[in-house]
């Protein structure tokens, strides 16, 4: 009997991730009734601080509960778009056998190691969420998902790599245009001002989170029990993608895969130097899958039934997108986001500087289960933010700090912004949260540390 309540506690996970987003939605329309409308006057896409003002209430109805599921759709078409006809490329290279051949190489290069493979990967991740290069990785997430079950490691650590990493990244904003970029603009900082401090916390932030990973990485090694997938991981898992064996990594597959990286490459540096966004880094990874299809002779019909599979493999994880963003949607309508924001404008009057950055902080933490947009959430709050720290005698680069930090860590936490990227990995919400609880809450208060040491030495303005 008491083996079996065992198995029955370990086996727990949170409901499907459709019906946490429904529940989501339903507390979001609930809170429409109970909180006041409200609205700052906006111009240009700038927010007028002292323009706050009460408006006639507009409550989400029953048919605006279900048109906000379309609504979310249309708002993310953009973003749906790009991983279907990415995953779809992806599909047809892999009938190559580029990917298994260059995976089985790699894993035949290191020997085994596959901390070396780890930390190379966090490595490159944390690289590329620096620049703030997260949405077109998710059709990567598979391949990546796959590698480190080859290696066997259980599929938590394939979706930390990816996650970990990403959010140190992201959150340092050394280069990240979403957050530093448009919150320093909005207060009148050099963009990408105060750099150096930012890459203090971006070491702090890698090192706790890799720490983290790689003693995870070694117990499950040691011993599978210590895994949160469960002891069986090995025969109970499965890969999204197959690699096939023994296949051999000759000069089709080596040209095809160097063309690959060089395109992900392109796609970074299109983004930072030519403002491309994410249909020009969708369009360059078709040239790369004609030329696979010409270099290997393959048949047409069979590029198109494969690329529709691709595309159908992350239906579903797809469907999140529109899902989540319906959130966003119903907050708009309701009128109550700026009402949230007022309130906690209100709370800062008087306070201490590091009360009131610890407030902000903390706002600006949870506001983020609400409202995951980096750059939406600060085309609102920063407006606010910057004569609260006027008065406060708390300098602007400061509160941007602030702001980031409070804004980048929960974008791969929280329910509402992370179950995109989980879906994507296979993973559910539940075995998340029992793994990366603690270590997010180290990341966190590392954050805060690092804005009272920024405000008590005078971090800025530059």
């Amino acid at each position: 009997m008491d083996n079996t309540l065992k198995s029955k506690k370990k086996s727990f996970s949170l409901p499907h991730v459709y019906i946490v987003i429904l529940i989501l939605m339903l507390i979001i329309t609930v809170m429409t009734y109970v909180i006041p409308a409200g609205s700052y006057t906006r111009v240009d896409g700038n927010v007028d601080p002292n323009s706050f003002a009460y408006v006639e209430q507009t409550p989400v109805g029953f048919m605006q509960f279900f048109t906000s599921l379309h609504q979310g759709f249309v708002e993310s078409a953009n973003i749906i778009g790009a991983v279907l006809l990415i995953s779809g490329c992806i599909q047809v290279i892999n009938m190559t056998g580029a990917f298994s051949a260059g995976i089985q190489a790699m894993i035949q290069r290191t020997r085994g190691k596959g901390i070396v493979m780890v930390v190379a990967f966090f490595t490159l991740f944390t690289a590329l969420g620096v620049i703030g290069y997260l949405d077109a990785l998710y059709p990567f997430y598979p391949i990546i998902i796959s590698l480190f079950i080859t290696l066997g490691y259980d599929k938590m650590v394939g979706t930390a790599v990816i996650l970990l990493s990403t959010a140190v990244g992201f959150t340092c904003g050394m280069v990240n245009p979403y957050t530093t970029g448009v919150a320093q603009t909005l207060v009148g900082l050099p963009m990408y001002s105060g750099i150096a401090f930012r890459a203090v916390g971006l070491v702090v932030f890698y090192v706790i989170a890799l720490f983290f990973l790689l003693r995870y990485c070694i117990k499950i090694k040691k011993d599978p029990k210590y895994s949160v997938m469960g002891a069986n991981y090995l025969q109970e898992q499965t890969a999204p993608m197959e690699f096939e064996q023994g296949l051999e990594f000759n000069g089709k597959r080596v040209t095809l895969i160097v063309l690959f990286l060089l395109t992900i490459l392109l796609s970074v540096v299109g983004s930072l130097k030519w403002k491309w966004g994410l249909p020009e880094i969708t369009a360059i990874y078709f040239p790369v899958t004609i030329i696979g299809v010409i270099l290997f002779r393959m048949d047409l019909t069979e590029v198109c039934t494969q690329f529709g599979k691709g595309m159908a493999g992350v239906v579903a994880p797809t469907m999140v997108i529109g899902f989540s963003r319906a959130v966003s949607v119903l907050l708009t309508e309701g009128n109550i986001t700026d009402t949230i924001i007022y309130a906690v404008s209100s709370l800062l009057e008087g306070k201490s500087p590091i009360i009131t950055l610890l407030i902000i902080y903390a706002f600006v933490t949870l506001f983020n289960f609400f409202v995951s947009s980096g750059s939406g959430k600060a085309v609102v709050i920063m407006p606010i933010l910057e004569p609260l720290g006027q008065v406060m005698g708390i300098n602007q680069q400061v509160m941007v700090l602030a702001y980031q930090y409070g804004d980048g860590f929960t974008n791969t936490f929280w329910p509402t912004a992370s179950l995109l990227q989980l879906s994507l990995c296979g993973m559910d919400y539940g075995h998340w949260f029992k793994f990366a609880w603690k270590i997010y809450a180290c990341l966190i208060t590392a954050g805060f540390i690092l804005v009272v040491i920024a405000n008590q030495i005078g971090y800025g303005p530059f």
